[in-house]
């Protein structure tokens, strides 16, 4: 019984520890143009506001985790 954590408090401070932080995510948008197509990978803030667009999903993720913020996945 000694081992057991108990999960409420961890969870408290999570939040606490994680409550300034700012979240972003990655949404695949595809784009065509004539007979050319590409896709887009689009960053967004967690209130919806695009905040850039990248050629690949790793550029888009690197760019939130260089920029402070942090990257969270909606799949």
């Amino acid at each position: 019984m000694a081992d057991q954590i108990d999960k409420n408090s961890d969870g408290e401070i999570f939040l606490s520890d994680n409550e300034n932080l700012s979240y972003a995510f990655v949404k695949k948008e595809i784009h065509e143009d004539n007979n050319f197509s590409t896709d887009v990978f689009s960053v967004y803030g967690s209130d919806g506001t695009l905040l850039a667009a990248f050629d690949s999903k790793e550029s888009a993720i690197a760019a939130i985790m260089q920029s402070g913020l942090r990257y969270i996945s909606l799949h």
